[in-house]
């Protein structure tokens, strides 16, 4: 036999209980499992009254250009400075670092609008906690 180990050292001062080691699997539980209570709903009406109850909440669809003026332009900023410097490279324009870090800097700063505005979700809300799915 090889040499005890630390971990050896640590488990033989430990009591387990490992009486269910010994039970044989072929054992019945001593309680037999309760029988289903009858009902007088048949499938078709458990059905209907599912069908009844939408599992989600609908949401009305948001439209596709922001009505606030700052949003839109905050996206602007966000799709627009990186879109400007891709064109710009490609067509073999060099552009000043003033311009450079102008473009770089309304990225940033519109980016960060953006995500201040998102709404807030937290306690105060109905659905809270909520995982944030919307269909």
């Amino acid at each position: 036999m090889t040499e005890r180990d630390d971990f050896d050292k640590i488990v033989e001062g430990l009591e387990l209980d490992l009486s269910f080691i010994d039970e044989k699997p072929d054992q019945k539980p001593t309680e037999e499992p309760p029988e289903p209570e009858w009902s007088p709903l048949t499938d078709d009406d458990i059905d209907a009254a599912d069908a009844e109850e939408p599992f989600y909440r609908k949401v009305e669809p948001t439209p596709l250009i922001p009505r606030r003026r700052g949003v839109l332009a905050a996206w602007i900023g966000v799709l627009g400075a990186p879109l400007s410097l891709v064109i710009a490279t490609m067509s073999g324009v060099f552009l000043d670092r003033p311009i450079v870090a102008a473009a770089a800097l309304t990225f940033v700063a519109s980016a960060i609008y953006l995500i201040l505005q998102l709404p807030e979700h937290g306690p105060s809300r109905r659905d809270w906690p909520d995982d944030g799915a919307v269909l």
